[in-house]
């Protein structure tokens, strides 16, 4: 008999959290990867010249 890998589970309750969890953790990298985006793409300010 095979044995399972460790891949998805097997139980549809199971599967279905893990789906759930991921996406939310993919949701949460898509919105820092945005507020990264946006602070780069900020406009420089010139840096400050002591006279």
């Amino acid at each position: 008999m095979p044995r399972a890998t460790m891949g998805t589970p097997q139980d549809p309750v199971a599967r279905r959290k893990q789906r759930l969890r991921r996406a939310k953790k993919n949701l949460q990298w898509q919105l820092e990867r945005e507020r990264e985006n946006a602070e780069v793409a900020k406009p420089k300010e010139h840096a400050k010249t002591a006279t």
